[in-house]
């Protein structure tokens, strides 16, 4: 635009300079008059348009910023998110803008590892369980913070185990057999670091309950040959009230033979019908694509550990 006003008032000036000259030059001093030897010829008439050289009139600021810019000049500047938005309503691409919010299905693992010492703290013997979980899940995502709903199922299977409450003595040892399972209802809360697009560390809590069912199993139990009577290796199952006949065990004090099955606590036992589900947890989280995004999940809480995965789809 300031070469445009420059070259106009370039051009103005120069016009303006000839038209001065011109003048200058083309006024020459009056010859002495002679007396003409005939008539004297009519001088031609002067043209006052064509005598007066033209001046092109000289550009202002204001003329020149009424003139529009020529095709291709730069206009105003680009909006400073316009490549984030950009990025993220490409065909494929990871990223997430803020303020929007994403929704996903999918689908999660649970290896959930009950640890014998979390068991040893109400009572005596067990073992490490490893407990399998499986189902889906639904996620709502915005501004790197998410929570995710699901319903799952986890088997709280345990073969034939010796156990005991901790205060009792050595005839309370029994035989414990477990075919629990679970229905879980939970939502977990996680905020991400991204490192990326693709990559962040998720961290946060989960919180639900679970409904409990499927069979306890209780049958006393008798030293064999080597038992341990303070851990309970090597007892066996007795075979009803004073068989064997082993000093104080097998005695009449309970009904807990042949496969005696624990009543939950509706019928007066032992047996939970809620097990609260309450943990803390980090994790990776990879989305690839706007439509897919993984988990890798660990935590730690009521169940005891666990170690998890999941697979989610972008609606």
């Amino acid at each position: 635009m300031y070469k445009i006003v420059g070259s106009s008032l370039v051009l103005g000036l120069l016009a303006s300079w000839s038209s001065l000259a011109w003048g200058a030059e083309g006024t020459a001093p009056a010859a002495e008059a002679k007396p003409a030897a005939g008539p004297t010829p009519e001088a031609p008439k002067a043209d006052p348009a064509a005598a007066a050289p033209t001046t092109a009139t000289p550009a202002t600021p204001e003329t020149a910023a009424a003139t529009p810019a020529p095709e291709g000049a730069a206009g105003t500047a680009p909006d400073q998110d316009s490549g984030l938005v950009a990025d993220a309503e490409a065909g494929g691409s990871p990223v997430e803008l803020p303020g929007k919010t994403y929704y996903f299905v999918g689908a999660r693992y649970r290896a959930i590892i009950v640890p014998k010492f979390m068991i040893n703290l109400f009572g005596s013997g067990g073992e490490t369980v490893v407990v399998h979980g499986f189902g889906p899940e639904f996620a709502i995502r915005k501004n790197a913070f998410e929570y995710n709903l699901s319903i799952w199922y986890a088997g709280y299977g345990m073969k034939d185990v010796a156990f005991k409450a901790k205060d009792d003595g050595a005839p309370a040892w029994e035989i414990v057999n477990s075919e629990l399972k679970s229905i879980f209802i939970t939502a977990d809360f996680l905020w991400s670091q991204d490192f990326t697009p693709e990559f962040a560390l998720n961290y946060g809590l989960g919180g639900g309950f679970g409904i409990i069912f499927g069979d306890l199993k209780r049958v006393q139990a008798y030293p064999g040959d080597g038992a341990n009577e303070n851990t309970g290796e090597g007892f066996l199952k007795c075979t009803g009230p004073g068989v064997p006949d082993v000093g104080n065990f097998c005695d009449g004090s309970n009904d807990h033979y042949n496969d005696y099955t624990e009543p939950s606590w509706a019928d007066g036992g032992s047996k939970p019908i809620l097990f609260p589900w309450f943990v803390l947890q980090t994790g990776l989280r990879y989305k690839p694509h706007r439509n897919f995004a993984a988990r890798f999940d660990a935590g730690f809480g009521t169940s005891g550990f666990f170690l998890g995965i999941g697979a989610d789809y972008g609606l």
